[in-house]
């Protein structure tokens, strides 16, 4: 079911059936640990691996 490729009906025809439209790799995770749940909150993820806080534009 993972490598099951899905094309709309509209975007099938009989000279395109192998097209491919999208193909998405998610790597396998640890699990190490997950924040308080307030933390969480704050921090807008539960998982410390995920949690990438945004920086911005640099100012000239």
């Amino acid at each position: 079911m993972y490598n099951q490729i899905y094309y709309p009906k509209s975007f099938l025809s009989e000279q395109s059936p192998s097209i491919k439209l999208a193909q998405a790799y998610v790597p396998i995770q640890k699990y190490v640990s997950i924040y308080p749940p307030e933390e969480a909150l704050k921090k807008g993820t539960v998982f410390p691996e995920l949690d990438f806080p945004y920086v911005g534009e640099k100012m000239r």
